[in-house]
């Protein structure tokens, strides 16, 4: 009956522990700062600011009332204001007030307004004697919500911050299972045997999923890139690039070290059980036949 109960626990242990491991490494690289750091660190703000003659360009159905000259100035404009420290400014408060409403800190619902931008459009239009198409000021009036706190919205952010949770949860059930491991082993020897087994297996399919996992993000990082073609497109190509491989090499150090510490842990646990429980033999003594006592004449 030991015997089964320790079955089920490793079991248990063998699927739980890759999921706690996985949670935590989302939550950890799933946060504002992190985010923002690596936005900055890869320089998307001055790729998308030098892409930006290219990105506001819009269909001749959108702007049929709109000369040629009127729609360069209204490019040059964006291309002017809309600057690497504007960018990282509006992205950097988007970022921070979808974080805010997805961990409960704030009902608000996220939002980024663009409201001065239109003012200075359309003081930039008047003074070069053209008025600012609806389609183009409309969308700039209010801010624009980045997500609708709709029910669907609303049940998602539940399970965020259920999420946000999920490591301490499964590492605790995790901590029981090695416990209980340990408990129904019989002598030291065997207790530090099982734990290390326990540690070991983890470690090793870890360390095997690490590779499949580098595969992935370049496959993202290829089909990324590969919507941004031509030399007007190269730098923010490039910043993407920069950007996804900058994470994808945080997340390959992370699992290298989890798993190589769990690996480095088993490995001790299995060297203490070679010397631990070990008592010394004594010396194997040969009986010796005591002689019959002879009878009394």
């Amino acid at each position: 009956m030991r015997g089964f109960f320790t079955g089920i626990c490793f079991f248990l242990f063998f699927i739980v522990a890759p999921l706690a491991i996985v949670s935590y490494l989302i939550n950890s690289f799933a946060t504002p700062d992190y985010v923002k750091e690596k936005l900055r660190e890869s320089d998307s703000y001055e790729a998308v600011a030098k892409s930006m003659p290219q990105m506001v360009g819009l269909p001749e159905s959108d702007i049929a009332e709109i000369s040629p000259e009127a729609k360069k100035d209204m490019e040059a404009f964006l291309a002017k204001e809309v600057t690497a420290d504007y960018l990282q400014k509006k992205t950097e408060g988007a970022v921070d007030s979808v974080s805010d409403w997805l961990s409960g800190k704030t009902e608000t619902a996220p939002s980024i307004s663009l409201i001065e931008l239109k003012e200075k459009m359309e003081s930039y239009a008047k003074e070069k004697g053209y008025l600012v198409p609806e389609e183009v000021s409309k969308p700039l009036s209010t801010p624009v919500k980045i997500i609708e706190p709709n029910e669907g919205n609303l049940r998602l952010r539940d399970w965020f911050q259920l999420f946000q949770k999920t490591p301490l949860i499964l590492g605790a059930f995790c901590g029981v299972l090695l416990a209980i491991i340990f408990l129904l082993a019989q002598g030291w020897k065997s207790k530090l045997r099982k734990l290390s087994l326990a540690f070991f297996v983890p470690g090793f399919l870890g360390l095997l999923s690490v590779l499949p996992v580098m595969f992935l993000f370049a496959f993202i990082t290829g089909a990324a890139t590969d919507q941004f073609k031509g030399p007007e497109w190269e730098g923010l190509a490039e910043s993407i690039k920069s950007l996804l491989s900058s994470i994808s090499t945080d997340v390959f150090k992370r699992m290298l070290v989890i798993y190589a510490s769990a690996i480095i842990a088993a490995i001790i646990l299995f060297i203490a059980a070679i010397f631990v429980g070990n008592k010394a033999k004594e010396p194997f003594k040969i009986p010796t036949q005591s002689k019959p006592t002879e009878p009394n004449s």
